[in-house]
């Protein structure tokens, strides 16, 4: 019983050839505008570029690898880690909260009340739009299935 073989697609042998840095200067701006284009090829292109990465990472694991691995699974580590995130985030909202009551509370003209309340709103619109970019372009990048 013999396993079929299919042919690659031109599609395929494009996305391959484009991973790979052979296309001429006008195929390759020709495939870039259809990427653009196409959820399907970007995947395509994602998944030839892991599959790389991926060929790349075979090396054998380095003494250091293990040591991380094996720091990784200490209970002792993980619980100070667990914890030390734990204190910053909530030294960091006590601060943002009391930060925000001083500054309301005081005497400063509305006018600066209003130019920190814009800062922060900033600060933080800037931080969820980041955090949805990464989150929309996580499926994209071709570095999630890779070890160090």
């Amino acid at each position: 019983m013999s396993a079929s073989v299919q042919e690659p697609t031109r599609d395929e042998l494009l996305a391959m050839a484009y991973v790979d840095g052979e296309l001429d200067p006008t195929a390759r701006a020709e495939f870039e505008a259809q990427l653009a284009a196409r959820e399907d090829l970007r995947r395509e292109v994602v998944s030839l570029r892991r599959l790389g990465l991926l060929a790349r990472s075979m090396a054998a694991p380095e003494p250091i690898d293990h040591e991380w691995k094996k720091l990784a699974r200490d209970p002792l580590q993980q619980t100070a880690t667990v914890a030390a995130f734990m204190a910053m985030a909530i030294g960091a909202t006590g601060l943002a909260g009391w930060g925000a009551y001083e500054i309301w509370a005081s005497q400063q003209p509305v006018p600066v009340k209003a130019l920190l309340g814009a800062l922060c709103g900033g600060a933080l619109l800037l931080l969820l739009v980041t955090l949805r970019g990464r989150l929309r372009t996580l499926p994209f990048d071709p570095y999630t299935e890779i070890e160090r």
